[in-house]
């Protein structure tokens, strides 16, 4: 009884260690952004964190690349002008699946679009 037990254990821990350490590959658009008829146009470079990891600069229609650990997420942006943060920061949470990979628009997030993040399988 104990071995099965312990067995079974074993298995519920190292699903949980699989799930918690999977890593997500994050695409993150400053490019234009079009919902129906309503175009959102990127015009700032942004300072990108993602789980308090900076990602780095995103100028005007870049695209940044974020690899993360985890199911839950956290993405914080502040805007720059004339090479000078702001101070104006937008902050989303997000969850991925086991192999889902997740595209995040900057225009559409700072403009709270519920289009702002496209997961794929």
């Amino acid at each position: 009884m104990i071995s099965i037990t312990l067995v079974v254990a074993l298995i519920l821990i190292g699903i949980f260690l699989y799930t918690t350490g999977k890593e997500h590959k994050i695409l993150i658009d400053n490019k234009n952004f079009k919902v129906g008829e309503v175009a959102y146009n990127t015009n700032a470079t942004y300072k990108i964190w993602i789980d308090n990891q900076e990602i780095g600069l995103l100028e005007e229609d870049e695209r940044g690349v974020a690899m993360v650990a985890g199911a839950s997420h956290k993405i914080v942006i502040e805007e720059m002008k004339d090479k000078v943060l702001t101070g104006e920061k937008y902050e989303k949470k997000f969850k991925l699946k086991t192999n889902e990979r997740a595209t995040i628009n900057i225009p559409a997030m700072i403009n709270d679009i519920n289009e702002w993040i496209d997961k794929i399988n």
